[in-house]
Order: C-alpha cells, then structure tokens, then sequence
C-alpha cells in the first residue's frame, strides 16, 4: 500500500522502538500525529452502521492507528495535535469514481445539449487550440475544487485531446501536487500503431509507478482510460491485453446518451468478445442498459460508477440504482467533467441521486441517506479496487477525513446524523479536510496553495484557447 507520509516507518522497527521515541522522531521528519476527539463519528465501517461519539488518532505515517467510543485512554508522544470536534461530525473523505478534471476549465458550456452536441462544444471545438501546460493548470483547478468540497480520493479518467504525451501528462503531475489521493487513468494514443501504443504504455507505468513508489505520493495507482468500444478495429482488445499485462483496472465509458443506447447497446457482444468484461472493468454512466447487459456485467464480477449530476445536466438519464445492485453489480459515484456536472460537489451528487431515485420508483424507501453515502465513499473505493485503502475510518487505513459543523452555516436540531448530513449539509459545513493525517483544507482554504492565482492562470488561458479557435474559423 502506498502511504503518504514524510518517512514510512516499517511494523518490524514500531515493535522494537518505544512508542515515545517512534513519536519524536517521526515528528522530526515527517507530520505529527492528529487525535481528534469528542466527534459524531460516522465511519461507514461495515459492520458498524451507527454514529457515535468518540475519537479517532491519525498515527505519523498518515494511517488511522486507534478509532473508538469515548475518549483516548493511550499515551500520546509529545508534538500530537489535539482537535476538539465538540459538536461536529467526522466522515471518511468521499471517493469520486470518475472525472475529467481539465474539463474545470469549461463550465456552463453547452447547458442545453446532451452529450454528442456537447462534447462538439468542447472537445471537437477546443482540444486542437491546448497550448503547453494547459492540462497541468486545467487539471490543477479541478482537482483543487474536488479537494475543497470534500473530495479526498479521485479517479482521474484522463483525456489527451490532441496533446503530445508531455503536455497530456501535464495532467497527472498536477495530481501529484494538489494533496488529493487518486487512481490516473491513462488514455491511450490510439493513433500509433499497435506496438508503439503498447511502447508508450510501458514508459507510462515505468513513470506511475515511480510517482506510486514516492514517500508520500497521493497516487494510489494507475488504470486505462480505454476508448476501443468507439472503434471497430481491435483497439479495445489491446487495451485489454495492457490492463492484464500490468495488471491495472479499465473504465469504459458507456451507454451514457439516450438516443444513441440501441447502436451503443448493439456494441456489447463486440465488447465481450474482446475482453472488456473483468473483475476491474468499470462502465461510466451506464444507463441505457437491458436486463441481459446487467447479468453479464455482475457475473464477471464488472461494476459501474453513477454521475447523477453529470446525467442529469446531459438528460442522458436515471440509471435504476437499487435494481443493478439487486442483480449483483458493484455500484460507485462520481462527479464526473466538470463541465457536465459544473459543481465538483458530493453533497449536491447525493442529492440529485437519491431524490431522482424516489421520484423514479415514487418511494422515500428506495434510496436511503445511509445507503447514498456509503455509495459515495466505501462502496466507490470497493468498485475502484481501493476499499482496504480509504472510503472509510477504520484501523490501518489511511486518515482521510472531514470535519462537518451542523452550526456553520445554521442547519438546524440533528435528528439523525447520517440523515442531516445528506439532507442539510453542503461543502460550506466543511471546517477542516485531512488527507493522510495531513490538514490539508481549513475553512474553505487550501493550505499553501494560492486558488485565486490558479484561477487567474485558468481564465488567461481558457481566453488564450477562444481567441485561438476564433482565429482559426476566421481563416
């Protein structure tokens, strides 16, 4: 397991040194350890499905190391930061399944167009006009977003547009610097031939795997982005053939638009033939599916990540939540592009999720608020292959939390916890963010990260594009 942390001290060295002594001299080289105390823990353990109040100790090397009822009875080393969350909710940081974080540059374009016409808008318009460093800025702004409204893990489902592999992987070293955990899904340049796709590849994982290896790296690992279902050569099978080779996941955008689910849908037989169907194969979107789609894909074990926000922004539709998890499949969420969800904001995915739901089967039972944010953190960490990692607050998982105060902004008497988080709460209720230990968000700030220059560069840049494309159309 990767771990972030300054100096990863290993068990063997912990059995020999005295707790004090490891303490002093972790806190000399790397962060101090955090213990939060007198919180409403909602730790969406399995197992332990009621709140309570408690305390929660994020050791030195970024791992929860002691979660329980009541207060701290251990000693503590000398230099641990004690956090008063008198009143305040703890929650795993919530995990988000799929995104283009570049796409942060780009919101509000398109608002009344499905997906086609949409990515006409941006992609077919704009990708050609992407100057150097545009991915590393547009990607830095989306994941920086995601981060401030409480998103600790992503899955980076990349996009190269018409980028060389410098300026595309521009994308993946602003995700190493922004203090959020996530999976890079690596986009392949389908436009080589097949051995020099495969060439690329290797020199990909050689460099994710040097980034995964780094103390204190926030990339949990690496995936493809395949695109083959889109092409009716071999494309896809390669991809497959890569993802088992290196033994990495694959996500398949798929079944997303309404109008086109029937030739999409006549696709599928194609795809499995090709081996699309894998225990770490994830299908973004996925609405347009048939009971015989559903079947195959949980009997090989597949699973899919649900956009409600991007989905309804699109009108590509409601996917039937409660049915596809009836039938055995692995179910996630995400908040997809930017610029098709236009709010990198969990709280508002909840909702729009779990009302659409109700509306959809005209039943308050068939979506819980339970249910709706254990989707949003361990069960999309479990679809995504990382579920022993984050998703939730247990022993020996890394410490990515948030603190949530019911009082800052006013949201009235608490009822029922997990109810008035989903229903109540926003990302404004977010008084701190921590990533292995690390505080990295505090009242609405990232901590050594100046958003306003970042936004200032995003916009001289997205102007820089427009007045390229605008050009260009002249001529």
């Amino acid at each position: 397991m990767p771990h972030n942390n300054a100096r990863y001290v290993p068990s063997w060295f912990r059995s020999r040194v005295p707790a004090l002594l490891l303490g002093a001299l972790l806190w000399q080289h790397g962060q101090a350890q955090v213990l939060v105390e007198n919180a409403t823990l909602i730790t969406e353990q399995e197992g332990v499905e009621a709140p309570f109040t408690g305390y929660m100790l994020a050791g030195a090397d970024g791992l929860i190391t002691a979660i329980g009822p009541g207060a701290y009875a251990g000693q503590l080393p000398s230099g641990t930061q004690r956090v008063d969350a008198s009143g305040k909710f703890v929650i795993p940081g919530f995990v988000s399944g799929h995104n283009h974080l570049w796409q942060s540059a780009f919101r509000g374009i398109a608002l009344d167009k499905v997906l086609q016409p949409w990515l006409d808008a941006l992609h077919r318009t704009y990708g050609q006009f992407f100057a150097n460093d545009d991915f590393y800025w547009f990607t830095l702004h989306g994941a920086l977003d995601q981060l401030l409204h409480g998103i600790t893990t992503t899955y980076s489902h990349s996009q190269r547009l018409d980028a060389n592999e410098e300026q595309y992987l521009g994308s993946m070293k602003a995700e190493m610097e922004v203090g959020q955990h996530f999976i890079f899904s690596y986009n392949n340049d389908t436009k080589l031939k097949p051995a020099a796709m495969d060439l690329a590849f290797d020199a990909f994982m050689k460099k994710a795997n040097a980034n995964i290896a780094l103390p204190g790296s926030m990339m949990l690992g690496a995936a493809i982005n395949a695109v083959g279902n889109f092409s009716p050569d071999d494309t896809l099978a390669r991809e497959m053939a890569l993802a088992k080779k290196y033994k990495v996941g694959v996500q398949i955008h798929y079944l997303e638009q309404f109008s086109t689910g029937e030739a999409d849908r006549a696709q599928w037989q194609s795809m499995k033939a090709k081996g699309a169907l894998t225990p770490t194969t994830t299908f973004a979107h996925f609405i347009q599916t048939t009971d015989a789609i559903l079947k195959d894909t949980a009997a090989a074990g597949a699973g899919m990540i649900w956009n409600p926000l991007s989905n309804g922004r699109l009108a590509s539709g409601l996917s039937d939540i409660p049915k596809y998890r009836a039938m055995g499949v692995k179910v996630g969420m995400g908040v997809d592009g930017a610029a098709s969800g236009d709010i990198s904001d969990p709280f508002e995915n909840m909702r729009m999720g779990m009302y659409a739901l109700r509306m959809q089967h005209h039943d308050p039972a068939i979506m819980s608020a339970e249910q709706i944010l254990r989707l949003h953190t361990l069960d999309t960490a479990k679809v995504l292959g990382i579920g022993n990692k984050v998703g939730s607050l247990e022993q020996g998982k890394l410490a990515d939390f948030l603190i949530l105060d019911p009082g800052s902004p006013l949201t009235g008497g608490v009822f029922n916890p997990v109810a008035h988080l989903v229903a109540s709460m926003n990302a404004m209720n977010i008084e701190a963010i921590y990533v292995a230990g690390k505080l990295q968000v505090q009242n609405g700030k990232v901590l050594g990260k100046d958003t306003k220059a970042v936004q200032g560069e995003v916009v001289k840049r997205v102007a820089s594009i427009v007045a390229a494309q605008k050009k260009a159309a002249k001529k």
